[in-house]
């Protein structure tokens, strides 16, 4: 969406809000419509200097790209962060995709056996936590917990770089 429909979405949201009557007072409106009018002036305003400056930088570059209506910069004592995207290929996302799958294999092989065999019989076989319970004779909120710790541990391996 180019920040010319949002634009048009947040005048028409403005509209809407006045409009209404649970908003019968400017004064209780106040905040909110200050909120919009700054975002609105923001994404149909003047966009920042450094925003052609980074284009004309990228300019030609294969992997690099600032959209053509952008606005959104962030000020820090150095310089001036612009957004923008980076190209990356469907074999460098194969390869991540491997390399997250051989960690996710390997942290799962390193869950103590118990924690394993929940997570297993709830994430892919699908059993309720009752069911699970009742297979390893264990209670429900034993099973909750090591269920838990499984994931767990597993988003941390996978987190790590």
């Amino acid at each position: 969406m180019h920040n010319s429909e949002i634009v048009s979405l947040l005048h028409d949201l403005r509209a809407q809000l006045l409009g209404r009557t649970w908003l019968r007072s400017r004064h209780k409106a106040a905040p909110l419509l200050r909120r919009l009018n700054a975002v609105t002036d923001q994404l149909s305003g003047v966009r920042h200097p450094a925003i052609a400056v980074a284009r004309a930088r990228l300019e030609g570059a294969p992997v690099l790209r600032i959209d053509i209506d952008e606005a959104h910069v962030e000020e820090t004592p150095q310089g001036v962060w612009v957004r923008g995207w980076i190209w990356v290929e469907q074999q460098a996302l194969r390869s991540c995709d491997a390399m997250q799958e051989a960690k996710f294999r390997s942290a799962l092989a390193d869950l103590p056996q118990q924690s394993r065999v929940i997570y297993l019989a709830h994430c892919i076989e699908g059993l309720t936590y009752p069911a699970i319970a009742a297979k390893l004779d264990l209670d429900v909120v034993d099973v909750q917990h090591e269920l838990a710790a499984a994931l767990l541990a597993l988003s941390i391996a996978l987190d790590e770089t």
